[in-house]
């Protein structure tokens, strides 16, 4: 574990690029979920909130301070739902290599809730 960034750091900003990894002794599911992502709507600029939660079935999971981290570098970013589920999934694809699926869910706009989900597999499982 020492090869890990974010952990036991003082306060540090938003990092897109930071995704850490930590191995597992044996294979599992672990999910984390968070109701404090931020992303802006492209098209008026206003602020999109949502609740997340990614899935990782395997020996390998995200550490959560380079999670909360990676999280917030979406503030500000204008990207609707549906591009911000494949953004995230295949950014956790991309240093897990395992099984991810990510569900998000756009709170309510004009009485109308947005639920989408994004999945990624090791090409060797189909």
């Amino acid at each position: 574990m020492t090869d890990l960034v974010a952990l036991g750091k003082g306060p540090m900003g938003p990092n897109r690029d930071g995704l850490e990894v930590i191995e597992r002794d044996h294979p599992g599911d672990v999910a984390f979920e968070s109701g404090e992502l931020i992303a802006e709507c492209p098209l008026t600029g206003q602020p999109d909130l949502y609740n997340i939660t990614i899935t990782l079935r395997g020996t390998r999971t995200l550490e959560s301070k380079s999670l909360k981290l990676y999280l917030w570098s979406w503030a500000g970013e204008g990207i609707f739902a549906e591009h911000l589920a494949d953004r995230i999934a295949d950014d956790v694809f991309k240093v897990t290599r395992q099984d991810v699926d990510v569900e998000l869910k756009q709170n309510v706009r004009g009485g109308i809730w947005t639920l989408v989900r994004a999945q990624r597999r090791p090409f060797n499982q189909f």
